[in-house]
């Protein structure tokens, strides 16, 4: 893993988190009815681990989401962090 993840799993790490604890889970709780370890939740709000798209659908699932939503917040996420740009205006790009 590089030491600036991508900012889209960046986004997407925020977005499960969130949406995790308003649901009511546990990282572990969480891991329990997806059928996934609590390490590998952990790795996943961590940004240490990308996701499949069967996995993420099946989180979605299981916090009653639509897979669509949490990516759409996680594209917002990222586009709002590009809103920060230098003194130029320009966005920055690391």
């Amino acid at each position: 893993m590089t030491d600036h993840p991508d900012p889209l799993l960046t986004a997407f790490a925020a977005v499960l988190r969130r949406h995790r604890r308003a649901a009511g889970f546990t990282q572990e709780g969480l891991a329990h009815e997806v059928g996934l370890s609590p390490r590998y939740i952990s790795l996943l709000e961590t940004c240490r681990h990308q996701p499949t798209l069967g996995t993420m659908a099946d989180i979605a699932d299981v916090l009653g989401l639509p897979l669509a939503r949490m990516i759409a917040e996680a594209e917002a996420g990222v586009e709002d962090d590009q809103v920060v740009g230098d003194a130029s205006g320009q966005a920055a790009k690391d």
